[in-house]
This record gives structure tokens, C-alpha cells and sequence, in this order.
């Protein structure tokens, strides 16, 4: 009869659901698992992938990865991300709101009806998705941060941020306002938009007086942008964007990696400038890859180039190593 009981009960056991582990290998990096992760922003579900080591004693120094403008996470998964966590780190790349697999940031068109017991309501909304928004996109890297902070593979004391483009004058602000990170990596990163934007400085202004009183939409749908490049700019959000005004606040290792054939802005004002403010106060190196335009850190030698300097950076700040 016991016997019996028992068999039943394993019969049972193999119809219920077995848990599922979302966890993947990587393309041409045997040694690395990949997790699909989802958190939240500022009340926005935001997606990303977390890399690492296979059999790495954890709790690992960690990276995390804020792309440029117009950038997803698929475009750092192929490549990037697995370089980084061959070396040893846990690694997540991600999507800011409106972008990639995240959710969109929404805007409710409608006058919003009386909630119900539970405080929910049921609303027309417009899904907004592909604005450049860089306070927007700060409030998603630190909850990214945050995310890492609390994940067991990591070891919250050694986390890092590497940024590319758009992402690199991320990776500076935030080091700026984040105690929490340790070292930073900025590539081919604007610095201060100011020069550019001043001309259009009284505009922006009366445009953001406008969409306060409902006389242009609450977000640019169609701003001009720099040529190349998708997405919209919101334009009045960048003034209070100038990741070289915040340098004085760092106090961490920090290396800039600048392309010598730059074509969107110029190196001395930029990477270069933000170098000069914290040389002799901070760790920190500034290189300029020869013969690299700004898009070839992401691939073939530029992107070994780059990946040649950043990783002993970050080994040397993230894992004490000489």
C-alpha cells in the first residue's frame, strides 16, 4: 500500500508545471549564460538581458551597459555584453522606456475617469516610444543600477557603467550623482550640448511654456535630429542635460575613449574637455583610437581597440587587479 501511495504521489509530481529557468546560452561564448530580466522605472516595465560566467564563483563585480541614441540592447547582445562577461563580470545590457522589448511611456489622452475600489481605472493612452529623453533615461539607468544592486550573481560594492555615444555623457552624469558606482567607461560620448542648442535656447523655452498649456503635444513627436540618427529629441529636456557640468562631483576612476575621426561633435569639447577637469584629482586616462570613426567602436578593430583599454580598466577599478 505504501508503495502504491508513493507511486501515486510521483505520478503527481510529474504533472504539475516544473518551474522554468529563463536562462540561455550565448552565440559563440560557450563559457556564459544569458537571463531575459524585466524591472521597473519610474512605474515603466523596462527589459534586459543579464550576462555571466557559467561557472563563476559569484557574487561578481558587475557592468552596466547604457547604449546611445536610438541604441537597443540587441545591438550590444551579440558582441559587447559576452566580451564583457567573458571577463568575469556580470553584465546587463537593457532598453531604455519607449525603446526595444521595454514598455512604452504613456500618456493618457482622455480626462481620466473616477477610479474603481481597487484604484484602478481603465483609460485611452498613447503610447509613446522612440523620444530621446535624457532625465527620462537617467531615471532607467539608476533603476538598472538598483536592479544589479539587488541581484544575488552581484556583488553590490563593485558595480561599474560603461557608455557609448549618447550613453558615455550618461555614464558621466550618473558618476556624478551615484555613490553607488565605481568606475565608469565613457566612448565617443557628447559631453555639452549647449553650443549647439543655444541659437534654438529661447524657443525651447516658449515650446516648454506651450506643452505645460496644452498647446503642443506633452512630447515632441517629430524634432529634427542630427542626421543618421532615429528617434525624436526632446530637445527641452537636453538643457538640463550637460553631463560636463557635473564633473566636480566625481570622485571615482573614470576613463574617456574618444574616435580621432569624430563627425558629430569635436573631441576638445567634449571627451577630451571632461578629461582635463578631472585630470589630477581622480584615476583617470583619456585615449583617442586612431583612425576610428565614431561608429567603428562597435565593431571589427575599433571595437578590439576599445575593448583592449576598457576591460584592464575596469579589471584594475572593479577587481583590484595591477
Amino acid at each position: 500500500m505504501k508503495q502504491r501511495h508513493a507511486l501515486l504521489l510521483l505520478l503527481l509530481l510529474c504533472l504539475l508545471p516544473q518551474p522554468v529557468h529563463a536562462q540561455d546560452g550565448v552565440k559563440n561564448f560557450p563559457g556564459l549564460s544569458r537571463r531575459a530580466i524585466t524591472f521597473w522605472s519610474d512605474g515603466t516595465r523596462l527589459a534586459g538581458d543579464l550576462f555571466y560566467p557559467k561557472d563563476a564563483a559569484s557574487p561578481l563585480p558587475a557592468i552596466v551597459l547604457c547604449h546611445g541614441w536610438g541604441g537597443i540592447k540587441a545591438h550590444l547582445n551579440p558582441e559587447i555584453a559576452p566580451r564583457f562577461a567573458a571577463a568575469g563580470y556580470a553584465v546587463l545590457s537593457f532598453d531604455y522606456r519607449g525603446w526595444g522589448e521595454s514598455d512604452s511611456r504613456l500618456i493618457i489622452t482622455d480626462p481620466m475617469p473616477k477610479p474603481d475600489a481597487s484604484g484602478n481605472v481603465t483609460v485611452t493612452a498613447k503610447a509613446v516610444r522612440n523620444l530621446v529623453d535624457p532625465l527620462d533615461q537617467q531615471e532607467d539607468i539608476e533603476a538598472a543600477i538598483s536592479f544589479m544592486e539587488g541581484e544575488a550573481l552581484v556583488d553590490k560594492t563593485r558595480i561599474g557603467l560603461w557608455g557609448s555615444s549618447f550613453g558615455g555623457g550618461h555614464a558621466v552624469y550618473r558618476a556624478a550623482h551615484d555613490n553607488r558606482v565605481k568606475c565608469i567607461v565613457a566612448q565617443v560620448g557628447p559631453m555639452d550640448q549647449r553650443t549647439a542648442l543655444l541659437p534654438q535656447q529661447e524657443t525651447l523655452h516658449q515650446d516648454h511654456l506651450k506643452r505645460v498649456r496644452g498647446e503642443l503635444p506633452p512630447v515632441p513627436e517629430d524634432a529634427e535630429k542630427p542626421g543618421g540618427l532615429i528617434g525624436a529629441p526632446f530637445y527641452e529636456r537636453f538643457i538640463g542635460f550637460v553631463p560636463a557640468d557635473h564633473t566636480d562631483r566625481i570622485t571615482i576612476p573614470v576613463m574617456i575613449v574618444d574616435a580621432e575621426l569624430e563627425h558629430y561633435f569635436d573631441n576638445k569639447d567634449h571627451g577630451f574637455k571632461v578629461f582635463k577637469q578631472l585630470e589630477g584629482r581622480v584615476p583617470t586616462e583619456y585615449h583617442e583610437l586612431k583612425g576610428v570613426k565614431h561608429y567603428d567602436v562597435y565593431r571589427g578593430a575599433g571595437l578590439d581597440q576599445a575593448m583592449a583599454l576598457e576591460i584592464p580598466w575596469f579589471d584594475t577599478h572593479l577587481k583590484g587587479k595591477p
